[in-house]
């Protein structure tokens, strides 16, 4: 509902001005978060365009910062505000916040109106641009955006750097001052910074994107980044086209605040500020664990020339049900391709000696699901017919893999692909994508999604180190889920690793691995070795298998309870009444403490997996842990640790 109309004519033109530092307590065209800590502020600056302004415990963590638009090729003008409308909106799953809609329009020419929508959150702050509908005919022919994020001091980043609109997506997010980022370089989502106001981070990323592009972030004129829209494959000049009947909205431009930067790994805001779900019977959507062949090379033990076949695949099934995993993920390689390995699979029929729905049946009869792999090009051309097919197959989910794009064309085809996946009670795992932005909330059926450089990394070089899987935590992680795919046991130092496409090795501790189905949030996630790792043939269990027969893959409340900044962290998750607790260390070896504060008041019986004296051990402790202890936990280099706590 909306309030009446605020005026502006007060507006402090100040409130726009770099050499502004102090603001006024109450600002018509500000809005603040619940808890009164964090507040967006809209206005002016010298030259007419409007701009947006970010404050957290009153002081600025975005600058006075120009917003706007170029449709038709047209950058806007100097603009007049005429009056803005206060948003209360009912708490319907979503978390409370502060509205406010700007109405601007441009003072001379075309006097095009603009608004500019305001929210504020306890956990931090978005804005997005919208163009009213317009009762014509035609098209708004955008082609770019002029937003620009100016920092009030050198901030200290986590970015991943790409060189071209079209790449997968994944990379390293390396340490980078902002004076320091490449004009040439397209930043991926999210930035995540250090503001230099004691343990103060922030995160710019985006939600809520649909029939519009995605966004990249560049290097700014000053210190500080511009939005950069991914174009148009076939228009590279443009970044959207849209019907003028139906107006434009660009994505949240969102900004996550937190205290300390673990914290950010607890945040919502990227789920809040995306549209509600469209799924109006979603009891057929199950979070769980999955064995995976793919990793180890489709290797296993006990199985005559194991690979792309049913004796296989059952092996794999059979694995599942006694480790209790609901589901098995059949990977590339099932699918028939006519014309040779290289060709488009036709992900309708299947190579010599597989039968998916004799596997189904088979998996059924055991308690488990499968996943099937596709190629988006595969499916895209009729995904009813597809999907259809894969129902009657009984099918539980789809990873569809290949699409490297977010432009407007492939934003629209994440919703269509959900959408019908939907219709068919086909859950999703998206590949060779971007980073989540809220879909998830809208489309409960997605998963999770790749958007990171994860263990597959192990195949084939030495990127996925102890502290690139520590900084993920600090950036990707806090947007969405994220299909890192852990658990690799054949644990190795850094110095022994060797490089290997099957039944690869991990350059961190078995620990470490343990504590990422703890860190990184995925409501599917898949073990990514083979099942001789986790269970020999006698049935015994490998150092830290229990952990993993026990620990879920979806989560009631979350806390980052203690870390450094890119260097380790620790996550607790909740899931019913059992608390667990995961811990993630960089190269360096290092004591660390673990405060136990978000703990209910009484004892709980606490278990821990922590490093061995090798790579591939884990040291077991048990004790008795009350809110408000501290304990000190020893981190091997690459290491971690876990932990599992119950109600005394």
């Amino acid at each position: 509902m909306f309030k009446k109309s605020i005026s502006v004519a007060t507006l402090p033109v100040c409130m726009m001005v770099a050499s502004c530092h102090k603001a006024p307590s109450a600002t018509p065209l500000a809005v603040r978060s619940p808890d009164g800590r964090t507040e967006i502020i809209a206005g002016r600056l010298k030259s007419g365009g409007l701009a947006v302004r970010i404050r957290h415990d009153g002081r600025d963590v975005i600058a006075p910062s120009e917003v706007g638009l170029m449709p038709d090729g047209e950058a806007y003008g100097p603009v007049e505000i005429g009056g803005s409308q206060q948003i209360t909106t009912a708490n319907g799953g979503e978390a409370s916040h502060g509205e406010l809609l700007v109405k601007a329009r441009e003072r001379i020419g075309g006097k095009r109106a603009l608004l500019l929508r305001l929210r504020a959150y306890d956990q931090g702050a978005a804005f997005r641009l919208e163009l009213p509908p317009e009762p014509r005919e035609g098209n708004i022919r955008l082609a770019a955006e002029t937003t620009a994020l100016r920092f009030p001091r050198d901030y200290a980043c986590l970015a991943v750097r790409h060189a071209k609109y079209l790449n997968s997506h994944e990379g390293d997010y390396a340490p980078v001052r902002t004076s320091a980022l490449q004009g040439s370089a397209l930043y991926d989502l999210p930035l995540s910074c250090a503001t230099g106001r004691g343990e103060e981070t922030i995160a710019i990323t985006e939600s809520g994107v649909e029939n519009y592009p995605g966004a990249y972030l560049v290097k700014g004129q000053s210190l500080g980044v511009a939005l950069r829209l991914t174009p148009l494959p076939a228009a590279d000049h443009l970044a959207a086209i849209l019907p003028r009947r139906q107006g434009l909205r660009t994505g949240w431009r969102t900004v996550l605040i937190a205290d300390r930067p673990e914290q950010m790994i607890a945040s919502t805001l990227v789920h809040d500020l995306a549209a509600p779900s469209r799924i109006a019977h979603a009891g057929w959507i199950k979070p769980g664990k999955a064995s995976w062949g793919w990793w180890a090379g489709v290797k296993t033990s006990g199985v005559p020339d194991a690979g792309f076949n049913n004796p296989t695949y059952r092996h794999y099934i059979d694995f599942a049900a006694r480790f209790g995993l609901p589901y098995f993920v059949i990977d590339w390689g099932w699918a028939a391709r006519p014309n040779g390995d290289k060709s488009l699979a036709d992900v309708t029929r299947f190579r010599p000696g597989v039968d998916i729905p004799a596997l189904s049946r088979y998996a059924a009869a055991r308690g488990v699901r499968l996943w099937l792999w596709t190629n988006w090009d595969a499916i895209g051309r009729d995904m009813d017919h597809v999907f259809a097919l894969y129902e009657r197959w009984g099918i539980a989910g789809i990873k569809v893999d290949y699409v490297y794009r977010q432009d407007q064309i492939a934003i629209s085809y994440y919703h269509r692909l959900l959408a019908a996946a939907a219709r068919h009670h086909l859950m999703v795992n998206i590949h060779g994508a971007p980073v989540p932005r809220g879909l998830e909330r809208t489309y409960p059926n997605l998963m999770t999604e790749e958007g990171v450089m994860g263990a597959e990394y192990n195949k084939w070089s030495r990127s996925a180190t102890a502290g690139h899987n520590v900084r993920l935590a600090y950036s990707r992680a806090i947007v969405g889920p994220m299909d890192y795919t852990p658990g690799g046991f054949r644990n190795t130092t850094p110095a022994a690793f060797k490089v290997r496409h099957t039944l690869p090795q991990v350059m961190t501790t078995r620990a470490q691995q343990l504590a990422m189905f703890v860190v990184y949030p995925s409501p599917l996630q898949s073990l990514a070795d083979a099942p001789s790792a986790y269970v020999d043939a006698a049935g015994h269990l490998a150092p830290g298998s229990d952990f993993l027969r026990l620990v879920p893959a979806s989560w009631d409340e979350t806390h980052g309870v203690a870390g450094e900044w890119g260097r380790w962290i620790a996550v607790a998750r909740r899931s019913g009444k059992r608390w667990f607790v995961g811990i993630m260390g960089d190269e360096q070896r290092r004591i660390v403490t673990i405060p136990f504060d978000f703990l209910g008041s009484g004892r709980w019986q606490m278990r821990a997996w922590v490093d061995g004296g090798k790579p591939t051990d884990t040291a077991g402790h048990w004790g008795t842990i009350r809110e408000g202890t501290k304990l000190r936990v020893p981190l091997a280099p690459s290491g971690g640790a876990v932990m599992i706590l119950d109600p005394a």
